[in-house]
């Protein structure tokens, strides 16, 4: 196992905060278990501070704290100015989730991001994961193992928490590696504006009973049909709030589907949709109840979304700027986003270029090097 300081009470913070306050830069990570429960959490945080090795059980943090999840936990405050520093760099990979939980479960607006992701993406690397990118740049094959872990089980299982711990062992030294590649290859603003899109990351904002238009296959639901899905849709949630539970645990897309579809009112029509044994035990008669109010007294279906109209100006707008910007992405030998960002074209597309220093992740060295080029294409 690797050398590491294991934090799981709030008195164990000082000294974090004291590794963090003198390290000249810090590799962050986190692990959550969204596949295994309702509202994920962040169940371990990982620091590399300096070379400090750190692992913090949020866990048992936010169990002695008694936090409920209905407002931000105040646990990690003594963190809050280390994470937000701006005078070093703060590592990550991939970090739009681990920004996005930080947000959201504890006020905490990380700054100094710079990611490695978005570094091997705007350099045009095949694969960007970090496992690639590990190989690539230590020769070192990170275990596989732990990737559908439940980080919230304790204790951990030794390998799970080596594996945690390579996410911020090697994260360094390929930050370093990257930084270097991405200042010789001149896209050190690009990337800078990539990593202020991860730090603005936010999470989902909850449940929508709207939600249900936006299942795959639903195009195919006989619309007298999307009653008793709409129905169901919330019933699932409700159940898989109560059980603590994704909702897909309960009954996945497809199954919702097929049950809403036939709408079958008998424990065996439902055993031929496809519903596991557990559920038909535990929920077959609220299933059948849901199904027959559905039918017997339609509720009312939340009105779809709608996407906002394009226009045909527009679509031409988006056509001659995507095919430009392939053409120059080709004559460049560089990736797409880094001529122009997807976030670019959709903005360029609706609003045209009349102001081009609106547009978000353009940027300074874009406008001189295709401002023109760009006003000319919108027009």
């Amino acid at each position: 196992m690797t050398d590491h300081w294991w934090i799981e009470t709030v008195a164990d913070l000082p000294r974090v905060v004291e590794a963090c306050r003198t390290a000249p830069w810090l590799a962050l990570d986190s692990e959550a278990n969204s596949m295994f429960v309702y509202r994920e959490q962040m169940c371990l945080l990982q620091l590399n501070a300096g070379g400090q090795l750190i692992v913090v059980d949020m866990v048992a943090l936010l169990k002695a704290e008694g936090w409920d999840g209905s407002a931000p936990s105040h646990v990690l405050d003594s963190l809050k100015t280390e994470l937000s520093r701006t005078d070093r760099p703060l590592w990550l990979h991939g970090g739009e989730y681990d920004c996005a939980l930080l947000k959201r479960d504890f006020g905490i607006t990380p700054a100094g991001v710079w990611d490695t992701q978005q570094a091997a993406s705007l350099l045009g690397w095949p694969a960007t994961g970090y496992g690639a990118v590990v190989e690539k740049l230590c020769a070192v094959t990170l275990e596989k193992a732990f990737t559908q872990y439940d980080w919230a089980t304790r204790p951990l299982d030794p390998g799970a928490l080596q594996y945690a711990l390579d996410d911020v062992v090697h994260l360094p030294k390929c930050a370093e590696i990257l930084k270097a590649e991405v200042a010789t290859a001149d896209l050190v603003e690009e990337h800078a504006i990539a990593c202020q899109a991860v730090t603005e990351s936010t999470s989902g904002a909850g449940f929508d009973p709207a939600g249900f238009w936006k299942i795959k296959g639903l195009r195919d639901l006989p619309k007298d049909c999307h009653g008793v899905l709409a129905a169901l849709y919330v019933w699932r949630d409700g159940i898989a709030r109560e059980a603590n539970l994704p909702p897909g645990r309960i009954i996945n897309n497809e199954s919702l589907l097929i049950v809403a579809k036939y709408a079958p009112l008998s424990f065996q029509q439902l055993k031929k949709a496809g519903l596991k044994s557990w559920v038909l035990s535990q929920h077959g008669e609220a299933i059948i109840d849901a199904i027959r109010s559905a039918k017997e007294q339609p509720p009312a279906i939340p009105e779809q979304p709608r996407r906002r109209e394009v226009d045909d100006a527009e679509e031409d707008r988006e056509t001659r700027l995507k095919d430009w910007r392939r053409s120059e992405s080709e004559r460049r030998k560089v990736p797409l986003q880094v001529v122009l960002p997807a976030k670019s074209i959709e903005h360029l597309k609706r609003y045209g270029a009349g102001d081009l220093s609106a547009v978000p992740q353009l940027g300074p060295k874009r406008i001189g090097l295709y401002g023109e080029k760009i006003v000319t294409l919108c027009r």
